[in-house]
């Protein structure tokens, strides 16, 4: 299980460092010209345009605090496994991620009709660690419900 851990990991860390470019680029401190391809695929028209904030919080900057959280989460839980309340969380985290990530991709397919490498890149991160967070948990479970029917078949003491 430490392997779904170590992906969960790196894809948080890919989420970070992809939402801090996108903040970057959003104040201008980063040019978007490698990912404005066409009207299309267009960094700029999502990145800075009318819903690149969200109540007044640039939606990069909501991002990047997100995956932190995810990140922070899956190094303690790799640290504490058998802190269940940790993968409650992760799964609070990454279901709350990809929730607000189909939101953001729904504006991009149906208000904007743009699309941002960064930010769909982005989204595919939140859909695996989603995924990655759902069978930890399952395993995590399913395992548990073993060790507590062993120590009770058994009488053992924890």
């Amino acid at each position: 299980m430490k392997k779904m851990i170590h992906a969960i990991i790196l894809c948080a860390v890919i989420g970070v460092t992809l939402s801090a470019y996108a903040f970057l680029h959003n104040r201008g401190f980063a040019s978007g010209k490698f990912c404005t391809l066409n009207a299309t695929i267009n960094c700029d028209i999502v990145n800075k345009g009318p819903f690149s904030e969200f109540f007044g919080i640039p939606v990069a900057l909501i991002g990047f605090i997100g995956y932190l959280f995810i990140l922070i989460a899956a190094v303690l839980k790799y640290k504490n496994p058998e802190d269940y309340s940790l993968t409650v969380f992760l799964l609070g985290l990454a279901y709350g991620g990809f929730g607000f990530s189909l939101y953001l991709t729904s504006i991009e397919a149906t208000i904007l009709h743009a699309w941002c490498l960064v930010c769909v890149s982005s989204q595919i991160m939140m859909l695996v660690i989603m995924a990655c967070v759902t069978i930890f948990a399952v395993k995590e479970k399913q395992a548990n419900k073993f060790l507590t029917w062993f120590k009770n078949k058994f009488a053992l003491k924890s």
